[in-house]
């Protein structure tokens, strides 16, 4: 082999280390994975118990050419490569995507430097994941909705056990609570009908009127009730493309020289036309090492809107591609790509941060393999979208995603044969004011998650299965600020805003996986859409939704012109 490989590169883009890169010895003939003390790669004992003990491992079974397998070691959640489920060992390529468990931790398998004649080999195929944030987010990772079928470990664990008899206790609190309303509801009924034998009147009796003008408000739990089951949950991965050839875009990494003589892989970047700098990007064939431009997995939220299964959610969520790209961590500091004698180089002693490409959109890229590249050259597509009803584990796929062209909404759709309950919009925007009390219900990706196990009555598949079932959080606040939109230019006094028409909320406890929700007003009509949260140094953090008259827009038509 004329390249001579370094080390293996696992870049862990799920679970307690996430956006860690862990470099080993290439010498090594294997790599243990577990939660044993003296893995190789390790995960937390306490926060990572769907990884066992002692998982599995990647083993080298060839030199020249180069082979690996991951080997499951009879793991009780499996092992699952690219979407499919080891079966005691499977072949792993570099750039393949590997997850511990349904909703386990999930990294990629690479090596450095990878040599050209396995880019052909490598296919990045991303497993659907459960909870992790949308962008607001940052999440990149998978999820696979079988589960172990392994005949030699049965049972379930520790932490599946205390979360199976919490929820037994919960659900007998429940019932005492509705004991006790019904007792108490009898008591007033009793009471109001025998209420002149047990106090006579003495004198003329004094009607009492009522305060009429609270008669159609609703507390968060009213809200929460009525609305549970048209609050989804959004799972989704998406990948940008080449129209023409169809093909991956990845962003390029080069290697360079650095000052103790070692040779480091860099993100690179080159300037468009408009002198802003943009990600190098080119199709996976003709990139040696670099990254898929993408989300490997993420979750949102949505509402239903129709009872023949529209769902309203934030753009960043139906058609990612379309928003502000969230880079990983390592793609900085990156180096600037020019050109001299019509021959790209690197750009000396210019170094690439965050600010530089901060608002690169993916779809309005400019460059593709150092080329000026034309409006609609490149795209974006969901690579899978499901939505998951309240307390279901049944994974729905979208099967239509339509983006809004002026704010962070969209519109999906899923396939039901039943009709769907749907909740009530209000376009309340010139009403709404600052201090009025509002609800968020959504799927915060900082939230425990709920599983549950069952066993399969499919003869033909008989493996259990384990899968997440949400239950969406309820947040209660106000209005805190009205943000108005950009005025037209043609206007008297021009203003400019960079979150477009917004509200600002003093809801704290959302965040990422909340995106999508729904804003309730105090009556339980939805008013806006979650979408986006900001915080500082000190701890203090504000978040914003979108006007529902956005979403309201994108399900009608809308004329441009007056014909």
């Amino acid at each position: 082999m004329s390249t001579k490989i370094e080390h293996y590169v696992i870049r862990h883009s799920k679970g307690t280390k996430s956006n860690q890169v862990e470099e080993f010895d290439f010498n090594k003939k294997s790599l243990s994975i577990g939660r044993a003390a003296g893995s190789d790669i390790q995960y937390d004992p306490e926060q990572e118990s769907i990884v066992s003990r002692e998982h599995g491992r990647i083993e080298k079974v060839k030199e020249d050419p180069l082979q690996f397998v991951i080997i499951d070691n009879n793991s009780r959640n499996g092992i699952f490569v690219n979407k499919e489920r080891v079966k005691g060992s499977h072949p792993l390529n570099p750039g393949d995507e590997v997850q511990l468990g349904m909703n386990g931790p999930v990294f990629s398998f690479d090596i450095y430097p990878r040599p050209q004649d396995m880019m052909q080999a490598t296919r990045v195929v991303e497993i659907p994941t459960s909870i992790k944030a949308t962008t607001v987010s940052g999440t990149q990772t998978a999820v696979s909705q079988s589960s172990s079928g392994e005949p030699a470990k049965t049972g379930i664990g520790k932490q599946t056990v205390e979360r199976m008899l919490q929820s037994e206790r919960k659900k007998s609190k429940n019932t005492l609570a509705l004991v006790v309303v019904g007792l108490l509801a009898a008591a007033g009924i009793l009471g109001f009908l025998f209420k002149d034998k047990i106090f006579p009147k003495a004198q003329k009796e004094t009607v009492i009127i009522g305060d009429t003008t609270n008669k159609n408000k609703k507390t968060p739990e009213q809200i929460s009730k009525e609305n549970e089951d048209r609050v989804v949950q959004i799972e989704f991965a998406w990948q940008l493309y080449d129209v023409a050839t169809n093909d991956e875009m990845w962003h390029l990494y080069v290697p360079v020289k650095q000052q103790d003589g070692s040779t480091q892989y860099m993100a690179a970047y080159i300037r468009n036309a408009e002198g802003k700098i943009e990600p190098y990007i080119d199709t996976k064939k003709n990139v040696s090492m670099g990254v898929p431009i993408g989300i490997a997995g993420a979750s949102g939220t949505g509402f239903v809107v129709s009872n023949d299964g529209f769902i309203l959610t934030n753009r960043h969520v139906g058609a990612g591609w379309m928003t502000r790209y969230n880079f990983p961590q390592y793609a900085f500091p990156g180096v600037l790509v020019g050109y001299q004698n019509n021959k790209p180089a690197i750009v000396p002693n210019f170094q690439v941060t965050p600010d530089d490409v901060s608002g690169w959109v993916p779809s309005e890229a400019k460059v593709a393999g150092g080329y000026s590249a034309y409006k609609g050259s490149i795209k974006g597509r969901n690579t899978y979208m499901n939505v998951i009803f309240a307390g279901t584990a049944l994974r729905r796929p979208v099967v239509s995603s339509t983006p809004s062209d002026e704010h962070d909404v969209a519109m999906i759709k899923v396939e039901m044969p039943q009709s769907l309950s749907k909740v009530t919009m209000k376009d309340d925007y010139k009403n709404v004011r600052p201090g009025q009390a509002v609800t968020v219900m959504g799927y915060p990706g900082i939230a425990p998650m709920e599983f549950v196990m069952r066993n399969s009555k499919d003869p033909f598949n008989q493996d259990t299965q384990f899968s997440s079932v949400p239950t969406p959080t309820v947040t209660p606040g106000s209005i805190g600020r009205i943000i108005p939109g950009s005025s037209s230019p043609n206007a008297k006094t021009v203003t400019y805003s960079t979150f477009g028409d917004s509200y600002q909320l003093t809801i704290n406890a959302t965040g990422a996986g909340n995106s999508g929700g729904p804003l309730f007003d105090d009556e339980g009509n939805v008013i806006g859409i979650f979408y986006a949260g900001m915080s500082d140094g000190q701890g203090t953090k504000i978040s914003f939704a979108v006007p529902i008259k956005y979403g309201l827009e994108l399900m009608g038509i809308t004329k441009v012109t007056g014909n």
